[in-house]
């Protein structure tokens, strides 16, 4: 599986931004961020998931994306 082809379903997170097509996200103290904190699309300042999302993509670190 590539990153395009990430479903968000998997873990909440969106990588690639659906509205845009951006990669990139807005700067946040992801340390002291609550898990609800919504993580916005750098360019669009779509919805992208959340701060637990992303935590939960961490934590597997399976290893299953390609760059």
């Amino acid at each position: 599986m590539n990153v395009l082809d990430h479903p968000r379903g998997a873990t909440g997170l969106k990588v690639v931004c659906e509205a845009c097509g951006s990669l990139s996200i807005k700067a946040i103290d992801l340390a002291n961020a609550p898990d609800g904190e919504v993580i916005r699309c750098g360019r669009c300042n779509g919805d992208r998931g959340t701060v637990a999302d992303l935590r939960e993509l961490a934590r597997r670190g399976t290893g299953e994306f390609e760059f």
